[in-house]
């Protein structure tokens, strides 16, 4: 057995490993994203942190303060500040004062803010037309859910408000519908399972 260490970056060294081949699969897809954001960098003079908070107001504007989209983000309150205050500055957004604490301040897009954050978002769309090609997507949606799932309870990325998550969810022994929510009282079937849901709670701990 050689002493080499093994990387699963390394694709000459992946062989029959299955598991090493999807990890790296994840990381060139990752790519993908990283380049496009650096390409709209150089046609809007937007950092990709600010092009993700744009896209965050618009399509999840519960996200409305600098401290929850730094949660969401998983970066610091301060990082999250300088982007918004250039954002403000180009008439992007807009921050009124809380009315609950005048110290803090509600984020809502212009209708400038709206339309660049929509045009940035639909690279998502174009993926999306190749995505719907693939055969078993409800295979593939599950696979990544529990991936994302095991991510989490073991500190890789912070809380994703989606079914394997959720104290609601629950695994039953059925082959069509094999889980079921508890908040809806009803079965899911694979292609059912949510992503994203507002009425996520979170699995009690220890």
């Amino acid at each position: 057995m050689s002493d080499l260490p093994y990387f699963v970056l390394d694709p000459t060294a992946h062989q029959e490993d299955t598991a090493s081949k999807i990890v790296f699969s994840l990381e060139r897809l990752s790519h993908l994203f990283r380049i496009h954001w650096w390409e709209q960098n150089k046609e809007t003079d937007l950092s990709p942190l600010q092009m993700q908070i744009l896209i965050a107001l618009r399509f999840q504007p519960q996200l409305h303060a600098v401290s929850t989209i730094a949660r969401y983000l998983e970066l610091t309150e301060a990082t999250v500040s300088d982007a918004v205050r250039v954002l403000n500055q180009k008439a992007y957004l807009e921050k009124r004062p809380s009315p609950e604490d005048a110290r803090r301040h509600i984020l809502s897009l212009t209708p400038t803010g709206t339309q660049m954050a929509e045009r940035l978002a639909l690279f998502a769309n174009q993926i999306q037309a190749f995505v719907e090609t693939l055969p078993h997507q409800g295979t593939v949606l599950e696979s990544l859910l529990l991936l994302m799932a095991s991510l989490q309870q073991n500190g890789f990325i912070p809380l994703q408000q989606m079914c394997t998550t959720c104290r609601h969810f629950q695994r039953v022994a059925n082959g069509s519908q094999p889980y079921y929510c508890r908040l809806l009282d009803q079965p899911l079937a694979i292609h059912n399972l949510r992503v994203h849901c507002p009425e996520h709670e979170a699995e009690a701990t220890g």
